[in-house]
């Protein structure tokens, strides 16, 4: 049994992970803390089926898939915007380069940066955080699940 968006994205957490300067990496996890910052986590996101899916083949055929999980990296400095930068060229590299999500795709597939959004704010100091999207579009093989 081969889940490739499971496969995916437990390797982005991993992939993720080894931006330098990073305190944690997580998933899906809303209660970061402010010893964990700098931070990443990566939120599951949505998927959806490629136009061209249709027609009249058996329902358990292979089905091309695009995956867009979220990616959010929360940072507390003096330095926020120029740190945020410096953490979206490490994110934007390890993900599109990483050979192990490049080869879970598989020959049809590919991975794109789709987006990233900033916010910065006060609190007892200055915080901010990225929000970058990435497509990871696959090949969806019911009879592996």
């Amino acid at each position: 049994m081969t889940d490739v968006r499971e496969d995916i994205l437990a390797r982005l957490v991993v992939v993720v992970g080894t931006i330098p300067g990073l305190r944690s990496s997580h998933r899906n996890n809303v209660d970061i803390t402010e010893e964990m910052l700098p931070a990443a986590i990566v939120f599951d996101g949505d998927e959806t089926t490629v136009a061209g899916n249709d027609g009249s083949r058996p329902s358990n055929r292979p089905l091309l898939v695009e995956m867009t999980p979220e990616i959010v990296i929360a940072e507390q400095s003096g330095e926020v915007g120029s740190d945020l930068t410096t953490l979206r060229r490490e994110l934007i590299k390890r993900v599109l380069l990483d050979t192990e999500l490049n080869a879970r795709t598989g020959s049809n597939g590919k991975i794109s940066y789709v987006s990233c959004q900033t916010d910065v704010g006060w609190m007892r100091s200055l915080h901010g955080a990225l929000r970058a999207q990435f497509m990871f579009k696959y090949t969806l093989k019911p009879d592996d699940l």
